[in-house]
This record gives C-alpha cells, structure tokens and sequence, in this order.
C-alpha cells in the first residue's frame, strides 16, 4: 500500500458542518426490547415521595446503553459501574438495563415505558439529547442523569469524564515515544469529546517535543472493525508512530502490534491485545460505580438534587505496558502531579486552532468544565476542522 494522507480513504464524512443533533442521528443501531440486567431484586416497600421528596424504603432505577454490556468497552465499563451499585444498595434498590438502544423514534418509547414502569432514577451512557429529555421535561418525578449530557433542569443533568487530562498524560508519554513526533487517532464524531482527546494528545506531547502533530480519522462509528483497519493503514502507512483510538472492538491495537507502533486505547486496558507495544488505556470506569452508588444511595435519603453543571468524573490512565521505559512512566506521573495541584493546566494560552485563530489568550486558562463544551481543535491537528 502506497503511504497516502489519511483524507485518502474513502470514509464517512467529517467537518465542521457536525452538529450534536447530526451526530445522533447518524448514529442510529436500533432499537432492542426492554431487557432486565439479571434477576430483579425485590423491593423492600416504597413510598409516594415527590422527586425532591423524602427518603425512601427502596427505589427503582434503570440503566440505557448504546451498546452491549460485553462489549469490552464503553457500555461494558459502565455496566460494571452499574453492578457496583446494584451490589452496594442490595434489596434497597430494583434494578435493570436496557441495551442496544440507539438515536430513533422508538427510543423515545422506551424512555416513557420506564416511567409508565415507576423508575426513580433513569441512567443514560450516551447523550441521547431531545428523544429523552420531552419525557424527562413532562415527568418531574424521575430523576435523569444523562452521559454527555447538556440538559440541565430540577430533574435532569449530564455527567461525563475529565477525560482531557488523561488524554494530556498520555500524549506525554507519546511525545516520549514518538520518534517522529507523529500521532495517529482514530475518533467516532467530531464533538468535544474528539477534540478534547485530540488536544490533550497533542497539548501533552508537545510538552516533550514542540514539533509533534496528530492526524486524525473520523470513521462514524464506535464499532466497525473494517472502517478501523481502514484507517489504520491509512494513518500507520503515511508514517504515524503512536497510534491511539476509541473504538469498542481491537483492530486497530492488532494492527499496531502488527506494525510495531506504540499504542493506546480510550476505553479501559486491553494490553493483551498489543502485548509488545502498548502503552495505557483510560480507566473510564474508575468513577462510574462511586458514580452511581451515591446517585440511587442519594435518591434513597431523599438527598438527591440536580447539579446545574455537568458532574465530570475523575478518569486515571491504566496499567502501564510491560515495555513501557520507567523514565517515560516518571515524566507522566510528574505531569499528572503537577495538574493536580494546578502547577499545569491542559490548556493554557496563547492557545490558536489548526485555522490560526486565537482561541485562548496569554495567562488564560480552561478547566475541564470549559472543555466539556470545547469545539476546536489547536494547531498542529489535521483531519479534524
């Protein structure tokens, strides 16, 4: 294969023109019955408390996934996270999940039977935006915790990752190992989720080598192993020498290992999948069982209440490869000490975009709820307008 720009391939559509609403569209998988995780645990008894209401003898909460609970990534960890508080609230809490629910007319079905079925609480791993929030509007009583969330009322709020930071760390690491500089990442849909990744990777790495860029395919899609290999070979073959991505499936860590390039991987730890060359993974699920414990352990009290901002999780890197230098380890754990105590901030101006905007002024500086919202991406990254 001849080395080509990754804007060769023959792929989905990227740019600006994306809206969020556009991008739920586009990512429709379909609608599955309503299925229980597991064996419901009886209620101990209930009450008739308003949503703001009193405590409770037990509640009823449901969890909706984009994906598969297996899917050995995004869905999985947070229905790991969801055990965790199935486990901790025992017979205080009934409880179960909907999977394969994707961004079509039937969703919004869905999320009116689990009010007509008298769920405290309702749990989304995905933004599904206006298909949830005209039930979550019309019915007060059920408290809404939304992935990506941007709808922000008394009953009703979104929850993500600071998942900049690690990104940061990261690209770190990747500025280290990089010995051309060049990182390759593979995204889903351009929101300010891509591009928190993609400027954290880059932020970090030119922390180590002021020359250092990211080149980006977007492949629509978080699972699709023949659109990742496509763009792996495009990105591996026009020179990347660091590789990361976020899809739920491993083809694109096989075909690092395949190429010997160092990698990475958004949705957990799959060393086993690139057991020479790679680097760490983001521990997204580190928060999500705390997460969601004191959520329903909340709404049992009767303490809950809305944040007006997003709830933005603490999310670590990994376990390290086994291949990893212990110098490259030691630069990563100083930078992550150094945003801890806010010595460093992953973005911190002069700041411009890959269009040569200004985008953050000398001395300024964004946190991570600014980053929620981000809709650039800062000079030096290709593929991602």
């Amino acid at each position: 294969m001849d080395k080509q720009g990754a804007g060769g391939l023959h792929l989905p559509a990227q740019g600006s023109g994306f809206s969020r609403r556009d991008v739920l569209r586009l990512g429709a998988i379909g609608i599955g019955g309503i299925a229980l995780g597991g064996p419901l645990l009886a209620a101990c008894g209930s009450d008739d408390s308003s949503a703001s209401g009193g405590s409770k003898d037990s509640i009823k909460a449901h969890w909706v996934y984009i994906g598969p609970p297996d899917d050995q990534g995004w869905t999985q960890r947070h229905h790991e996270g969801y055990l965790a508080a199935a486990a901790a609230l025992g017979t205080k809490m009934t409880h179960g999940y909907t999977p394969n629910i994707g961004f079509d007319a039937g969703t919004t079905q869905v999320f009116q039977q689990l009010v007509d079925d008298e769920n405290d609480i309702i749990f989304m791993n995905t933004e599904y935006a206006g298909l949830m929030t005209e039930v979550a509007d019309a019915n007060p009583q059920v408290k809404w915790a939304e992935t990506n969330g941007h709808h922000f009322t008394a009953n009703c709020f979104g929850y993500y990752l600071k998942h900049e930071i690690t990104a940061y760390l990261l690209g770190v690491a990747a500025g280290h190992l990089a010995d051309n500089g060049r990182i390759g990442y593979i995204g889903a849909f351009p929101t300010a989720t891509a591009y928190n990744d993609v400027n954290g990777l880059l932020l970090g790495a030119r922390s180590v080598n002021p020359e250092a860029t990211v080149e980006t395919v977007m492949v629509s899609t978080f699972y699709d192993p023949q659109a990742a290999a496509q763009a792996s070979d495009a990105l591996l073959n026009n020179g990347v020498d660091f590789l990361f991505g976020v899809m739920d499936e491993p083809t694109f860590l096989n075909l690092s290992e395949e190429a010997g390039v160092w990698t990475g991987y958004w949705n957990g730890d799959f060393l086993e999948q690139a057991p020479n060359w790679y680097t760490a993974g983001f521990d997204i699920g580190h928060g999500l069982g705390p997460f969601y414990t004191q959520q329903c352990q909340a709404v049992l009290n009767g303490s809950w209440a809305a944040p007006s901002q997003a709830t933005l999780l603490d999310t670590p890197l990994g376990t390290w490869g086994p291949k990893v230098p212990q110098d490259v380890k030691d630069a990563v754990a100083a930078a992550d000490a150094a945003l801890s105590s806010g010595d460093l901030h992953v973005y911190e101006g002069p700041l411009y975009d890959n269009k040569g905007n200004e985008v953050l002024a000398a001395g300024q500086t964004i946190d991570s709820q600014g980053a929620y919202e981000i809709s650039w991406a800062v000079e030096g990254v290709s593929g991602l307008e």
